[in-house]
């Protein structure tokens, strides 16, 4: 099965963080083929410009967090322009635009998102947790 890892999930499993769930940990451990989305950089970017207290990475980042994901095996997604199509045609049930790409990216490509967000669950996309 191939997978697609919404951002906290790729925060989380690079951290550890025991907020990821053993089913989320064993499906990307496991999985055949992952991808991580360079939407998850751009929200990382964004939240780490809003300067909140509660979340902070350190330097060099922009840097770690894709090498670490490429080295444990996952690829990186573009945003291609079909994906923008492919956003303007879903259903507004979920409004975060960054998941919407995502949504988006793994409707495209058949990919199983690896994500806590129950939102996911409106849309023809499979969500693990």
């Amino acid at each position: 099965m191939a997978y697609l890892l919404d951002t906290h999930t790729v925060l989380w499993a690079l951290s550890s963080d025991p907020r990821l769930s053993k089913r989320a940990a064993q499906s990307y451990e496991s999985a055949e083929k992952g991808h991580f989305s360079v939407v998850t950089l751009w929200e990382i970017g964004i939240k780490l410009g809003l300067r909140r207290p509660d979340f902070e990475l350190s330097l060099g980042w922009e840097q770690q967090i894709p090498s670490e994901l490429t080295r444990l095996g996952f690829e990186r997604l573009d945003i291609e322009a079909k994906d923008c199509l492919q956003v303007s045609h879903l259903p507004q049930y979920h409004k975060d635009p960054f998941d919407r790409m995502l949504i988006a990216q793994a409707t495209r490509r058949n990919l199983t998102i690896i994500s806590k967000d129950e939102k996911f669950d409106a849309y023809s996309v499979e969500r693990i947790w």
